[in-house]
């Protein structure tokens, strides 16, 4: 086991780092809802084109929101 040099203080996460995970969770459930909504609007429609351009919306929505809030923020970083 490895001793710590210096003691870790406990700051919290920056608001950047905040805004910046909030904003992730944000696009995630947004684009979760718009596939929801595609599925259930378009369900047993003949149209099936229209369906897949609104999951397509539903996914550029979500992929960038699962990038921004992969890893939670964590504060007492010390330099």
């Amino acid at each position: 086991m490895r001793a710590r040099l210096k003691p870790r203080t406990s700051q919290g996460p920056s608001p950047g780092r905040l805004a910046l995970y909030a904003l992730g969770r944000f696009l995630q459930v947004t684009g979760l809802l718009v596939t929801l909504v595609a599925a259930t609007a378009y369900f047993g429609s003949p149209n099936i084109t229209a369906m897949l351009k609104m999951m397509l919306a539903g996914v550029a929505f979500f992929i960038p929101g699962w990038l921004l809030s992969r890893r939670p923020p964590r504060g007492g970083q010390s330099s």
